[in-house]
């Protein structure tokens, strides 16, 4: 079975060692590198070509958002999922203009993480409803 290879990007060095075990607990994925601010992810992104990248959206160096922008032109075949703790249609919105395959709030990680990370590996794009509906509600 080929896993899914997971580049993971956030600041706070607690959550990504957790994420880290979490992941790598699941038969189907491997974290292959870990960024702790937006100018790592980009050169991690370009080095290691990951299936997907988590990408927190406030780290320091360049924001997510930004380092997003980089990403998609370095790494152009991994797949962005935003895990943020922002529940804000304005950075939803410009996280899936710039390319993000999807956006999970940090507090409802787990079980949904997971769905998302495999949905988003296998080219789909992955909203809580809730965001499916900001999105669609206009500004």
């Amino acid at each position: 079975m080929t896993r899914i290879r997971i580049l993971l990007a956030d600041d706070h060095a607690v959550l990504q060692a957790g994420l880290e075990a979490m992941l790598n607990a699941e038969g189907d994925m491997q974290v292959i590198g870990t960024a702790g601010d937006g100018h790592a992810a980009v050169r991690q992104a370009a080095l290691l070509q990951p299936d997907v990248i988590l990408l927190d959206i406030n780290m320091p160096g360049i924001n997510g958002l930004d380092a997003l922008e980089q990403i998609r032109q370095q790494a152009p075949a991994s797949r962005v999922l935003i895990l943020t703790m922002h529940d804000d249609a304005h950075y939803l919105r410009q996280a899936m203009a710039a390319g993000a395959a999807g956006y999970v709030l940090k507090q409802s990680a787990g079980k949904e993480l997971l769905t998302a990370i495999r949905t988003v590996a296998q080219g789909g794009v992955y909203l809580h409803p809730v965001h499916a509906r900001l999105l669609a509600t206009p500004d």
